[in-house]
C-alpha cells in the first residue's frame, strides 16, 4: 500500500470515528450529568464506547477564563447501554462558578465538545456549557449515617410476640401458613425482646412496616396515623423500643402511607356521612356524590375501594401528613421514614414535607418506595433514597433464575450507576425480596448456593443491603401473603451457615469503609459468560493516595474458573482473600486466579 493510500485510508477511519462522535456525544446541565459534590462539580459525558481513547474537561471561572483555567481528566465511569460509556470528572474552582467544555482524544485526532457541538478546534468560552453557581443546598445531601448502612426489615405482625396475645383477633398458629388474614400476634415488645439477633447480624437500621392503626394485618390501611395500633402496643412502647434500639448504635425507621388512607379513617366516614357538606370534601378526589365505596366513584390506591387517595395538593391534608411524620420524630425519637408508593405523590409535596421533616431532624432520612429509576426524586430537594428494585431485579435475574448471564448483569448494574450521582449510591436500599415479593430462597428454587452469591453482591456491591426478616435463617415463600411467615426462631430449623455468613459479610462491611461507601468499578469483563468482578475503593478527595482497595469477584458456574488477573482498573499490588475459599489466598495483578464452581471471593490490597 503506498504512502497515499495509507494518508486516505487513515483520513477515512478518523472522519469515521468523528462522524460516531457526532452521533453519540451527550451532555446537559442537570442531574446526574451534572452534579455539585460538596464545592465540586460533578460532570460527565456520554459518547459512544470505545470511541475515545482519552477525555479531559477544560474548565474556568466564568468571569476569569484567563485566569483561572484549567484542564481536569475524566476517568472512565460507566456503560450507558450496550453501546455508550461515560465519561466522569470531578472540577474545583474556588469560586464555584464553572464554565467547561470537554476535549476528546480519539486516537488519531482530538476534538472538542461543547454547545457548539463537536468541534476540530477549542470554541470561544461562550460556547462552553455552564453552572453559574453551587449553591450551599444544590447538592445531594443525605444523612452520613445511613451510607452504606445494613438494613433489617420487620413485618411486626410476624416476628415475635412478647406478653399477652391482643384478644381483638383469632391468631394463626406461628408455623402456619400465612392467608392474606392471618394475625399471628407479633407485636413492639417482641421485637424489643430480640434485639440481641439484630446486634448479632451487625443491623445499624431497623426498618418496620406499618405500625399506626389500621384493620388490617399490614397496616398499610391507615385508620389513625397518630396511634399505635393496640395490635403492636402503645406509643410508650415504640418509645422504649426506640430507646433500646440507640443504645445499641441502630436508628430506626418507620413506614408512612400518605398516598391514601384507609376506609376507617375519620376523615372518610366523615365523607361518607356528610358527602359534598363535610369539611374534607376537598381533602380527596371525588368524582361524584355520594361516596359509593361500590362504585368507587373517588381516586384510590390500586383501585382498592378501602384505600381512598390523599389530594395532596390541598394544604390542609399537606399541613396535617407533615405534622404526622414531625409528631413521631418529636415524641419518640425515630430516625427517619420510609414512605409508601411514593411516586404516586406529587413532587411539590415531597418538597414541603423534606424541609419540614428536615426542621425537626435535619440528619432525619426519607426514604421513598419506587420501583423504577428514581431520578427526578434524589436531586437533593426530596428524598435522600429509595429502595433499590431494579437492582434486585438485576441480582435475581441472573444469580436466582438465571435468566440473564454476566455480560446482561453488568449492563444493568452500569445503568443504575448511570443514572443516579455517584453520591446518591451509598444509600440505595440493595433488597432482594421484601413483603411485597416472593422470597430470595424460592425465587432461588431452594439452592442455597445460588441465594449465597446474591447475597454475596448484596453486601458488598454499593449500596445499602436490606435483609428481610428470615432470610438470614433460611426462611422461603412466594409472593404474598406467603413471604410474611412468622419468624423462624427455632434454631434447629433454622440454616445456621447462612446466619453465619450474613455475620460474617456484615462484620466485613463495618471492617471496611471501602464496602460501605466506596467507588466501585466492575472487572473482568469478557472472561466468562457467568464471571463478574467489580473493585471497591476509598480515596482521600484531595489526593490520589489510596485509603483502602478491594475487588470482588464470583464464579456462578458449575465449573472452576481460571483467568489472570489483571485490569486496567485494578491498581497494582498484593491482595489477600478476607472472604472464600480460593486456591490462591494472595495474588497480585497479572497472576493466575482459579474461582471454584459456584464461589465469591473478596480480596483486599494488603501491600505495595
Amino acid at each position: 500500500m503506498t504512502s497515499d493510500a495509507k494518508q486516505r485510508r487513515t483520513g477515512a477511519g478518523a472522519a469515521r470515528v468523528r462522524e460516531l462522535l457526532a452521533l453519540s456525544l451527550y451532555h446537559e446541565t442537570v442531574e446526574p450529568y451534572a452534579c455539585a459534590s460538596g464545592n465540586r462539580l460533578q460532570v460527565r459525558l456520554r459518547l459512544g464506547r470505545d470511541l475515545a481513547a482519552r477525555v479531559a474537561v477544560v474548565h474556568c471561572d466564568k468571569f476569569l477564563p484567563a485566569k483561572t483555567t484549567r484542564t481536569t481528566a475524566a476517568q472512565r465511569y460507566a456503560l450507558d447501554g450496550s453501546h455508550h460509556e461515560l465519561f466522569q470528572a470531578e472540577l474545583t474552582q474556588r469560586s464555584k462558578r464553572f464554565k467547561y467544555l470537554f476535549r476528546i482524544d480519539g486516537g488519531r485526532r482530538s476534538y472538542f465538545f461543547s454547545r457548539s457541538g463537536l468541534t476540530d478546534s477549542m470554541p470561544p468560552w461562550e460556547e462552553a456549557f455552564e453552572v453559574p453557581y453551587l449553591g450551599e443546598r444544590d447538592g445531594f445531601n443525605a444523612p452520613l449515617w445511613a451510607a452504606g448502612a445494613v438494613y433489617y426489615q420487620v413485618f411486626p405482625d410476624r416476628f415475635d410476640r412478647f406478653g399477652d396475645a391482643p384478644a381483638s383477633h383469632t391468631l394463626t398458629d406461628w408455623n402456619a401458613k400465612p392467608t392474606p388474614g392471618s394475625y399471628y400476634g407479633g407485636n413492639l415488645a417482641g421485637i424489643r425482646a430480640r434485639l440481641d439477633h439484630l446486634t448479632s447480624l451487625g443491623v445499624n437500621v431497623l426498618y418496620m412496616t406499618p405500625i399506626f392503626t389500621a384493620p388490617s394485618n399490614h397496616k398499610y390501611d391507615t385508620a389513625d396515623y397518630l396511634s399505635i395500633d393496640p395490635d403492636f402496643g402503645t406509643e410508650e412502647e415504640l418509645r422504649l423500643l426506640v430507646a433500646d434500639c440507640h443504645t445499641r448504635d441502630i436508628r430506626v425507621v418507620l413506614d408512612a402511607v400518605f398516598n391514601h388512607m384507609g376506609d376507617r379513617n375519620p376523615v372518610f366516614l366523615d365523607l361518607l356521612q356528610r358527602g359534598s357538606e363535610s369539611r374534607y370534601a376537598d381533602w380527596i378526589y371525588a368524582e361524584s356524590w355520594p361516596l359509593s365505596k361500590s362504585e368507587r366513584n373517588y381516586e384510590t390506591f390500586g383501585y382498592v375501594a378501602n384505600m381512598p387517595k390523599w389530594r395532596t395538593a390541598n394544604r390542609q391534608v399537606e399541613d396535617f401528613l407533615t405534622g404526622v411524620a414531625k409528631y413521631w420524630i418529636e415524641h419518640t425519637g425515630i430516625d427517619g421514614w420510609r414512605l409508601d408508593v411514593s411516586d404516586e405523590v406529587e413532587h411539590t409535596f415531597w418538597r414541603h414535607f423534606r424541609d419540614q421533616v428536615k426542621s425537626v431532624r435535619p440528619d432525619a432520612l426519607i426514604c421513598g418506595e419506587i420501583w423504577q429509576v428514581a431520578t427526578p426524586w434524589l436531586r437533593g430537594d426530596q428524598f435522600d433514597t429509595v429502595m433499590n428494585y431494579p437492582f434486585a431485579r438485576a441480582v435475581l435475574d441472573w444469580l436466582g433464575k438465571g435468566d440473564i448471564d454476566a455480560a446482561e448483569f453488568d449492563l444493568r448494574i452500569e445503568q443504575i450507576r448511570a443514572q443516579y450521582a455517584e453520591d446518591s449510591l451509598p444509600y440505595l436500599w440493595n433488597l432482594l425480596d421484601s413483603h411485597d415479593t416472593p422470597r430470595l430462597l424460592s425465587v432461588c428454587q431452594m439452592n442455597r448456593e445460588q441465594a449465597a452469591l446474591a447475597v454475596f453482591v448484596q453486601f458488598t456491591a454499593f449500596g445499602a443491603p436490606m435483609i428481610y426478616y428470615g432470610d438470614e435463617v433460611g426462611m422461603t415463600g412466594d409472593a404474598d401473603p406467603l413471604c410474611r411467615g412468622g419468624m423462624l426462631w427455632d434454631e434447629q430449623a433454622q440454616d445456621r451457615t447462612a446466619l453465619d455468613r450474613y455475620r460474617q459479610l456484615a462484620t466485613l462491611r463495618q471492617t471496611h469503609p471501602a464496602l460501605r461507601h466506596g467507588a466501585y468499578r466492575p472487572l473482568f469483563r469478557g472472561v466468562s459468560p457467568q464471571l463478574y468482578g467489580y473493585l471497591r475503593q476509598t480515596r482521600q478527595r484531595n489526593s490520589a493516595t489510596e485509603q483502602e482497595t478491594l475487588f470482588c469477584v464470583l464464579n456462578n458456574t458449575d465449573a472452576s474458573i481460571s483467568f489472570t488477573c489483571s485490569d486496567a482498573q485494578l491498581p497494582e499490588g498484593l491482595y489477600k482473600a478476607v472472604y472464600g475459599d480460593p486456591d490462591e489466598t494472595l495474588v497480585r495483578r497479572g497472576d493466575a486466579l482459579t474461582l471454584r464452581e459456584k464461589s465469591a471471593i473478596l480480596f483486599i490490597r494488603v501491600g505495595d
